[in-house]
């Protein structure tokens, strides 16, 4: 998934890196990309459940069986090859074992997250009802990998011209790492080969926003992502439509966005690229949650960019240092520029907290006169009372935590962890910001080069406050080179026990002992997540090998790593590759032995091993297709040159295009603290004498008293309210289901109510906090006429509006300081 909302940012404030997907028939002559790369998964999703993908306004039908999953996947190929017509290579890539953090940050939250929703399901059958089939190791995806390879064998057999000449490289879910990774590693380890084509043109299939990311850090720049644009999506023209985001464009914005005045260093695009990937990452990922102060519907990376080009100079230059990749002091970081940009950064920390209560506190007005609004006259008084009760009493405040108010910290480290003392909190802010600074190592090196641990995650399931990194960057790092887990162990530590049925039947008993009995769902009304029981890696993988002698032959193929395959024609005009191939297929050569490719010739580094695939002959994996006889694709199983050191420049005779983005096309918001309101006024259109200075100066964060505020006593439906106050609850998680873990949802978005609302009710928004602090004279209530029209509401003042809570119960308690397993 990424950096969420990343891709709307980014194409609002950049518009002209995107254009329009067509598709090209083969008699137009026009070839424009050399190399097609398909992240799989999408594909595989939106052909499984189709139904659940971003189809609004069309009416869209499930498959019913395996066969029409794979019709529609094959029909899905055709098309991106049409919109494309790569002229070169075609990577398939399938999700295969993912790292531990990627385990911990998403997928193991999906899939608990799908089973609790089918309370009322005994069990699921491994079919097309269960979405966590998708996953590495079941029978569904051995099935997908039959499928894909029968698809490729049909099309370089058939007569379609564009399928003449190309090679295709499959990466099935037996391959490990995550398909986007995968192709970035066969891209980085490609360029780093004698006889490579520094213009060779990429296109990369995916949605996920970190495609971006992954293609910026490739330091390529003839490389387009091409995307869905289901803006364009509506019942009378259901069929999908697709842009092309060019990111040489992209870069062109950049460099003029990340321009610094009178920069202490020679000016580097490329180095300001790996800092631009590198801030982005504090907007959180599928590896690490986001800083609780920046939120991405809150303009947060207008406010990273601003700080990152207001530091530069003082700072003394670029953060990220590919050169320091093996230095044991925060590799890839120059650590003390490093602690500047936190320092900076940290000042706008409390100014947005305040923001967000400010614009809570509005939104839980409004929704409480509209619900006076409707009640009869005799009920006004008595529901006046209940709702201040509910939401303004002092002694148990609906907002537990008041970020940005005097003692919000130490009211997050209880709330949170259980912990008060000044020494337990210093401990533990120590402990969260090294861990997250070393997270951002690992993404680091898992962007720009590889997988620097297979077994690392994140231990805690929010991330540290950006003032707590300021000073904690100096640390020594140290990954564990491992290797991946198998298929069955990732299937254990992700699936819940309603997908137990993907698991082969002698795992299913060891699902079902009490230390692996999961899910335990607990609803974290604070952070908004599932909470799941802990599964420790030493007894899952103990208990998973004395399981490998019950396996059948099938079972252990599906469990077992597999190798990336390559296909092509065998009249392909890519001769020195073919003669390899055919060469291995005819001598006596065992599997282990691999020749190597002339890399110079054929424009593809690496070696070929034999698949030992008779050929001639291939079974159809659907009834209603048919077998191919008298095959002519060719195949053999391929392995990427060895990575070595990343190259973060462009290559030399790279052809560069024309720019087409200048100075005025850059617009310039304002912050998002700076202004009234959750929405910023109109951009201002940047003039080049004004291209950037800095918007405003942050000011010192007020200093904290750790031990103010109250406790809580749980919130949400269980509490015994009347009816009109369970109205106002349930309007106030309508508001805040699409806000963040740490504020609510009147900061990211606005009601239809407040949307409508008048310019002089804004003025009074605006008006001084404390006259909201008056208690009414007319009758023994916080609701009076003075404010929003004939019900107005004045809460008890700074310390007692709310703050989150999505109203589905429960609470925290002590005993959370211990991080969680992965």
């Amino acid at each position: 998934m990424g950096i969420p909302s990343f891709y709307r940012w980014l194409v609002n404030r950049y518009p002209s890196i995107v254009s329009p997907a067509k598709e090209s028939r083969p008699a137009d002559g026009i070839v424009v990309y050399d190399n097609l790369y398909l992240d799989m998964n999408q594909i595989i999703h939106y052909s499984f459940h189709p139904q659940d993908q971003m189809n609004a306004g069309t009416d869209v039908c499930a498959p019913t069986t395996v066969s029409e999953v794979f019709e529609s996947m094959f029909d899905y190929l055709d098309r991106l090859f049409r919109i494309v017509r790569p002229r070169r290579l075609l990577y398939l890539a399938v999700d295969g074992v993912a790292p531990c953090a990627k385990m911990n940050g998403m997928r193991r939250g999906r899939r608990f997250a799908w089973a609790s929703e089918e309370e009322e399901m005994q069990k699921i059958s491994e079919g097309v009802s269960d979405p966590n089939v998708i996953t590495p190791g079941t029978e569904f995806m051995e099935k997908i990998s039959q499928a894909l390879t029968y698809y490729i064998r049909a099309r370089l057999n058939s007569s379609d011209p564009g399928w003449k000449h190309i090679m295709v490289i499959l990466s099935d879910a037996n391959v490990p790492g995550e398909g986007e990774h995968k192709i970035m590693s066969f891209i980085r380890a490609q360029r780093s080969m004698e006889g490579y084509d520094p213009n060779t043109r990429h296109c990369l299939f995916g949605h996920d926003a970190d495609l971006i990311m992954l293609a910026l850090a490739s330091h390529e720049v003839h490389f387009s992502i091409l995307r869905e644009d289901n803006s364009q999506l509506t019942e009378a023209d259901p069929e999908k439509q697709y842009l092309f985001l060019n990111i040489w464009v992209l870069r062109e914005y950049l460099e003029i966005e990340l321009k610094i005045l009178d920069p202490v260093c020679e000016p580097d695009i490329e180095r300001l690229i790996d800092d631009f990937i590198f801030i982005c990452f504090l907007m959180g990922n599928d590896f690490i949650p986001h800083i609780p102060s920046l939120e991405m519907k809150e303009y947060a990376l207008d406010l990273l960019i601003e700080v990152y080009k207001t530091t530069f100079n003082k700072m003394g230059g670029y953060i990220v240092n590919i050169e320091k990749v093996k230095d044991k002091h925060a590799a890839y970081l120059e650590v003390s520029r490093l602690e500047i940009f936190f320092h900076q950064l940290s000042m706008y920390e409390e100014k947005i907290f305040l923001k967000r209560y400010e614009l809570e506190q509005e939104s839980l007005k409004k929704s409480c006169r509209d619900v006076l609004r409707e009640a009869s006259e005799s009920e006004r008084l008595e529901l006046s009372r209940k709702l201040e009760d509910r939401f303004f009493n002092e002694e148990r405040p609906y907002d537990k935590l008041r970020l940005g108010l005097p003692g919000w910290k130490s009211r997050f480290y209880r709330e949170y962890f259980g912990i008060e003392t000044s020494n337990e909190i210093g401990n533990l802010q120590n402990d969260m910001a090294q861990k997250y600074l070393e997270g951002l190592c690992w993404m680091l090196q898992y962007y720009l080069a590889d997988v620097p641990s297979w077994s690392w995650y994140y231990p805690f399931y929010v991330a540290p406050f950006v003032s707590d990194l300021k000073s904690n960057c100096r640390f020594e790092i140290s990954f564990t080179v491992d290797k991946p887990l198998r298929p069955f162990d990732q299937l254990m530590a992700v699936l819940p026990l309603r997908s137990s049925c993907a698991l082969p039947e002698c795992y299913r008993k060891v699902m079902g002992r009490k230390e692996f009995d999961h899910p335990k769902l607990q609803a974290d009304t604070i952070g908004k997540r599932f909470l799941w029981k802990c599964i420790s890696e030493e007894e899952l993988l103990q208990a998973t090998k004395e399981l490998d002698k019950e396996l059948s032959m099938h079972e252990m193929r599906r469990n077992t790593p597999r190798q990336e395959k390559i296909f092509l024609q065998r009249n392909s005009n890519a001769q020195a590759l073919a003669k390899v191939i055919v060469q291995l297929q005819t001598s006596s050569c065992s599997p282990e032995q691999k020749l190597p490719i002339d890399s110079a010739i054929s424009g593809l580094g690496g070696w070929l091993s034999p698949d030992g695939l008779s050929n001639g002959f291939f079974c159809s994996p659907l009834q209603n297709l048919q077998d191919i006889t008298n095959d002519q694709a060719i195949s053999a199983m391929f392995f990427n040159p060895e990575a070595g050191n990343p190259i973060p420049r462009l290559l030399s005779n790279v052809k560069v295009p024309d720019k087409t983005v200048t100075e005025a096309d850059i617009s310039r918001r304002l912050l998002w603290h700076t202004y009234p309101g959750s929405r910023p006024p109109p951009p201002i259109v940047e003039r080049p004498d004004t291209i950037w200075k800095p918007i405003s100066k942050p000011s010192a964060p007020r200093e904290e008293h750790k031990n103010a505020g109250t406790g809580w006593m749980g919130r949400g439906r269980g509490n015994a309210a009347l009816a009109a106050a369970e109205t106002t609850t349930q309007l106030l998680t309508a508001s805040s289901s699409s806000s963040s873990s740490y504020g609510h949802g009147a900061a990211g978005s606005r009601t239809a109510a407040e949307t409508q609302r008048s310019s002089s009710s804004s003025s009074s928004r605006r008006g001084s906090r404390r006259a909201d602090m008056v208690a009414p004279q007319s009758r023994n209530s916080r609701f009076d006429d003075s404010d929003g029209g004939a019900y107005g509401f004045r809460p008890l003042g700074i310390g007692s509006a709310p703050w989150t809570g999505d109203g589905s119960g429960g609470g925290h308690g002590r005993g959370r300081a211990q991080p969680r397993g992965w």
